[in-house]
């Protein structure tokens, strides 16, 4: 008995096979729960909107018309979106359809000759996941915040290498991390040519 070693690590074989379904089988349910809720948020923040919008129309002007209840509907409707996200009650699956080892098209730039001004910026953005990174299950994803790319509690992605400001996971990088192009990207660069980060960098990506 005192050399007995626990379950977990003696687990070969077709135990291995079955713990990997078993856990294949409660993510799929997950990500099932996931889209269902994330449906029934959506047509919430619809009624919602509407609802608020008609409301507060009706009180401060006492006639209504089409076109100033859509824009008044579509106003609430991105305040209540900002909301719900805040709280962690929404919930993000990025819907392209493209394979990410497929894709080609990404920008080429000269990052390890900028690391040292933009301080790996972009590492700091935030995006949900595919349903490939998912089923695939290296990229990690914010519990709290599914299917948001999961960061460290100093703003970066989980996945990037503290010391070497290099992606640790790069073959497996999300479509997003290989298709952004920061050169356009006035958040990030006053001046991209001249190698000038915008002024506001630092508060635009405040913990």
């Amino acid at each position: 008995m005192g050399n007995q070693k626990p379950a977990l690590i003696e687990r070969t074989g077709d135990d291995a096979v079955t713990v990997e379904a078993l856990r294949q089988e409660i993510a799929g349910g997950l990500l099932y729960c996931h889209h269902r809720a994330n449906t029934n948020t959506g047509k919430t923040l619809e009624m919602t909107a509407f609802s608020y919008a008609l409301v507060d129309l009706l009180i401060e002007k006492g006639l209504l018309t089409e076109e100033e209840l859509n824009e008044r509907k579509r106003e609430m409707g991105e305040r209540l979106v900002k909301k719900f996200q805040e709280n962690g009650m929404g919930v993000e699956i990025q819907d392209s359809k493209i394979d990410k080892y497929e894709f080609k098209d990404g920008p080429r730039i000269d990052c390890e000759n900028r690391i040292h001004a933009c301080k790996a910026a972009c590492c700091r953005l935030r995006f949900p996941l595919s349903p490939q990174d998912l089923e695939e299950g290296v990229v990690k994803w914010d519990l709290p915040h599914p299917y948001l790319i999961a960061r460290g509690a100093d703003g970066f992605c989980a996945h990037l290498g503290r010391g070497s400001c290099r992606c640790t996971i790069y073959q497996h990088r999300p479509l997003p991390c290989r298709s952004y192009d920061c050169r356009q990207d006035r958040r990030i660069w006053e001046d991209f040519d001249k190698k000038f980060v915008s002024p506001d960098l630092e508060n635009l990506f405040q913990v």
